[in-house]
C-alpha cells in the first residue's frame, strides 16, 4: 500500500514538476517560493493592514504569529523526524527525470513546512474575513504549487501540509473564541452583580434607616398604647 501511494505521489510529482515545464514557470516560481521575497511586501502589507483595521488587525496579527509558531516548528522538528521522508530532490533518493530548479536538498520532505504554514494563515484570515476565502487560498495554492514545481516536495507533502495546517488555524480560532467568550462573560457577569458597587451599598444603607424608622414608629405606638 505504501508503494502504491509513492508510485502515484512520484508520478503527480512528474506530471506537475516536469511535464507541464515552460519558461515562464520556470522564471517565476524560484522566486515565488523563496520565503526572502515576501519578508519586504509581508512588512508593508502587515503595516497597512494596521493602519486600515487597528484594533482587529493587531488580534489577528498576534493570532496569525501564534498559528505560524505552533505550525513552522510542528512540521520542521515534530512530524519531519517521526515520517522521516526524503524529498525528491535528494541526490539519495532523487526521482528521475525530475526538473530541480532550486538544487538538491537532503532535508526531509513530509509535511511541506511552507504549504502547512500559509494554508494555516489563509484558514484563520478566512475566519475573519469569509467572503475573501477564494483569494487567501489561491495564493496559499500557488505557494503550495511552487514547491512541487522546483522540485523540492511531493504533491502529498503540499496536500499534507495544507491539511494539517488549516487544522491548527481551526484549532487556534476555537481556542480564541472560547478565551473571548470567558472574559466577556465574566465582564457581563461583573457589571450584572457588582458586589461592592456604590449604588448598592448606597441603595443598603438607605433601606437600614428605613428600617430604623419604621422601628422607632412601631416603638413609639406601643409606648401610647400601654
Amino acid at each position: 500500500m505504501t508503494g502504491l501511494l509513492h508510485s502515484i505521489d512520484a508520478g503527480l510529482f512528474l506530471f506537475l514538476n516536469r511535464d507541464i515545464a515552460n519558461p515562464v514557470f520556470d522564471f517565476l516560481f524560484p522566486i515565488i517560493t523563496n520565503g526572502r521575497f515576501w519578508i519586504v511586501p509581508g512588512i508593508i502589507a502587515v503595516i497597512v493592514f494596521i493602519r486600515v483595521e487597528r484594533k482587529k488587525a493587531l488580534i489577528i496579527t498576534g493570532l496569525a504569529l501564534v498559528t505560524l509558531a505552533i505550525t513552522d516548528p510542528l512540521a520542521s522538528q515534530v512530524i519531519k523526524p517521526l515520517i522521516h521522508r526524503h524529498r525528491p530532490c535528494d541526490p539519495s533518493f532523487l526521482v528521475s527525470g525530475g526538473h530541480f530548479l532550486i538544487g538538491m536538498k537532503t532535508s526531509l520532505s513530509f509535511p511541506s513546512s511552507h504549504s502547512m504554514n500559509i494554508f494555516a494563515q489563509a484558514m484563520l484570515f478566512t475566519y475573519f474575513y469569509p467572503r475573501l476565502w477564494i483569494w487567501f487560498f489561491s495564493f496559499a495554492g500557488i505557494i503550495g504549487f511552487s514547491r512541487i514545481y522546483v522540485g523540492v516536495h511531493y504533491p502529498f507533502d503540499v496536500a499534507g501540509g495544507a491539511i494539517l495546517g488549516i487544522t491548527i488555524a481551526l484549532l487556534v480560532f476555537i481556542s480564541y473564541r472560547a478565551v473571548m467568550a470567558t472574559i466577556d462573560k465574566r465582564h457581563r457577569h461583573g457589571r450584572d452583580v457588582p458586589k461592592y458597587s456604590p449604588d448598592i451599598l448606597e441603595n443598603r444603607s438607605a433601606d437600614d434607616q428605613n428600617a430604623g424608622t419604621i422601628t422607632q414608629s412601631g416603638a413609639k405606638r406601643r409606648e401610647k398604647q400601654v
